[in-house]
């Protein structure tokens, strides 16, 4: 400790990112400092911040730096880091799908609506992020209902003889029959970034009128729509939970620690309408819970999720005004990032914490149902700690054909599918376990982007173990995770649990929660291999010649046997039967004809 404190306090004087780094050389922590030697030398003081601080410092062998010219340049460099090392003690989004939101294509003459997870600079107007798919699917079912826009994805309007069924359900307005000009098409496009916006009063004053003065120049069907939208555009309005009095677009942070565990909520609120939430795992992350949240910040908007204008977080973030130059650059406009003692955005953040409390107690809650099974595997297989993340893999093949593998997670209890894969076996061959399983796991070893397991189970016995070994091995893993195979008994006794270098099983009752759940993960990771090589047996058996021909793919293929009604006729086809194909190139009709004739 007393070598990396000098270390430390002989770092250059300036902005930078430090990693910290274990034996084995593996980054287990990426920071950012202000001023290096000051923050990095705070680390090896006789009494840490945090019991996980000290345990991250009782693992650090050594420690690098990277000096950049300012704090915001440090935050971008920590970021990407992270993103590189994936290291164990830093705050790490497994989860990187973003949120749905709806797209309004102002910039069109027709503008419509449709479902984008990326949220770009093209002109168009976007309301979301919407917590689910299902919440999305719902609002955007309304919004059809209530606001009768197109729903064709071409971005022009084809002018059409016969108008769509959308329009003759009376779902579109009918822009490409002429049914209604662009003027009357873009008032109700207004109407629909009112209610989105939440101006619920200028919507409704607006639907009032234009009922109004349909009714008095005696078009009374419009005046009937009319009068029906402005009904059900109430209706609505009175189940919106109105949270905030501020019209705008706000992100509410909530943090929540327990039992060296943290978790974020994260309320998204729409001109001050609550429209959902999100919470993130943050493990047993170390840091203090201002660096916990800023970190969170930067990885969470660094991937295109939707950035409001307002963010309110509930700690004084040391390099606040790093992050919110940042945030100003990646949003092309200015947003705030801001925190409060009272008023309303204090009860926000009053609620975004309480939110996040309840999630982690339903987490742990969950951690604790398998927690007698996490400590008894921790014995019995003799780890470092309770197995909190457990991957399991295993093999399918056919007579040797189809060859597949599959890896499942579980972590805190729960199925993590975001982190399954499927693997297609490409160099063993033939019904060789052994190298199907070495190749899956070389596969899966060289890989750490999503997560270091705390415990790998293999689907056999000692042969699989030392196949995985070998692999360990040939890749010079230093530091590899913690290896057990679960192998079938025989008629009448238990599963068998082996371990690498161990003669005998570990003897495990045949009801006991260590056992029972390696069996769940196992039973999962053969459920999951045997799906995907039902898919890829069925897809090989179902090809056809054609597949194989150069320049052929679906569309061609289905001209070609539509024409010639057989692969047998298209076999025996003359060249010039083949070039007069209706779109089939005459290069494409080449290699087909010498395809066959190649083939004999």
């Amino acid at each position: 400790m007393d070598k990396l404190k000098e270390k430390a306090l002989a770092l250059p004087e300036s902005p930078g990112v430090y990693l910290l780094k274990d034996a084995s050389g593996r980054v287990i922590y990426v920071g950012k400092a202000k001023n290096l030697p000051k923050r990095v030398s705070s680390y090896f003081q006789k009494n840490p911040a945090s019991r996980r601080t000290a345990l991250m410092v009782s693992q650090t062998s050594d420690l690098d730096c990277l000096v950049t010219d300012n704090e915001k340049e440090a935050l971008i460099l920590e970021n990407s880091l992270i993103k590189k090392n994936k290291p164990r003690y830093n705050v790490i989004l497994r989860d990187d799908k973003t949120y749905p939101s709806l797209r309004l294509t102002v910039q069109e003459e027709f503008p419509r609506l449709e479902v984008v997870r990326r949220i770009k600079k093209d002109g168009a107007v976007y309301f979301g992020p919407f917590s689910s798919a299902t919440a999305m699917r719902q609002t955007l079912r309304l919004i059809r209902r209530l606001f009768p826009l197109r729903q064709c994805r071409r971005p022009e309007v084809k002018t059409m003889t016969r108008p769509c069924l959308n329009h003759q359900l009376g779902r579109c307005l009918g822009p490409c029959g002429d049914h209604v000009s662009p003027r009357e098409y873009r008032s109700v496009v207004e109407e629909v970034i009112l209610f989105f916006k939440g101006r619920n009063k200028v919507l409704t004053e607006t639907l009032g009128r234009r009922m109004k003065e349909a009714a008095a120049r005696l078009d009374f069907e419009a005046a009937a729509s009319l009068r029906d939208r402005l009904a059900a555009v109430e209706r609505t309005l009175e189940k919106q939970k109105v949270v905030s009095p501020e019209e705008k677009d706000q992100d509410v942070i909530g943090l929540a620690r327990e039992r060296g565990q943290a978790l974020v909520v994260i309320l998204f609120i729409r001109q001050g309408a609550l429209l959902g939430s999100r919470s993130v795992s943050l493990g047993g992350a170390a840091g203090s819970p201002a660096e916990l949240v800023e970190s969170l910040l930067v990885q969470y908007y660094g991937r295109d999720n939707f950035i409001p204008d307002e963010i309110l977080v509930p700690y004084q973030l040391e390099g606040a005004a790093s992050v919110q130059e940042w945030l100003d650059e990646k949003k092309g406009q200015g947003v705030a990032l801001a925190r409060a003692e009272r008023g309303p955005r204090k009860k926000l953040l009053d609620l975004a914490r309480e939110n996040a409390a309840l999630a982690l107690v339903e987490r742990l809650r969950a951690t604790d149902l398998g927690g007698e099974a996490l400590n008894e595997l921790q014995d019995k297989l003799a780890l470092f700690g309770p197995p909190r993340r457990i991957e399991g893999f295993d093999m399918s093949t056919w007579r040797g054909e189809a060859a597949v593998g599959a890896m499942v997670v579980l972590e805190d209890g729960k199925w993590v599918k975001s982190d399954y894969r499927r693997y297609k076996i490409k160099s063993a061959s033939g019904q060789d376990d052994y190298a199907m399983m070495s190749e899956v796991l070389g596969r899966r070893l060289v890989r750490e982007d999503i997560g270091r397991p705390d415990l790998m189970l293999l689907d056999g016995g000692r042969g699989q173990l030392g196949a995985a070994q070998a692999v360990i091995a040939d890749l010079g893993i230093k530091d590899p995770p913690p290896l057990v195979g679960l192998a079938k008994g025989r008629e009448g006794e238990s599963d068998k649990v082996w371990l690498p270098g161990r003669k005998n099983p570990v003897e495990f009752r045949s009801d006991s929660p260590g056992l029972l759940l390696l069996m769940r993960v196992r039973d999962e990771a053969h459920r999951y291999v045997q799906a995907f090589h039902h898919r890829v047996h069925a897809k090989k058996e179902t090809r056809s010649l054609l597949d194989d021909v150069p320049g052929v793919g679906p569309a061609r293929r289905k001209i070609l046997l539509k024409h010639f009604g057989s692969i047998e006729a298209i076999e025996n086809a003359t060249l010039e039967q083949l070039a007069a194909v209706p779109g089939l190139p005459k290069p494409a009709a080449e290699s087909l004809y010498k395809y066959f004739r190649d083939q004999g």
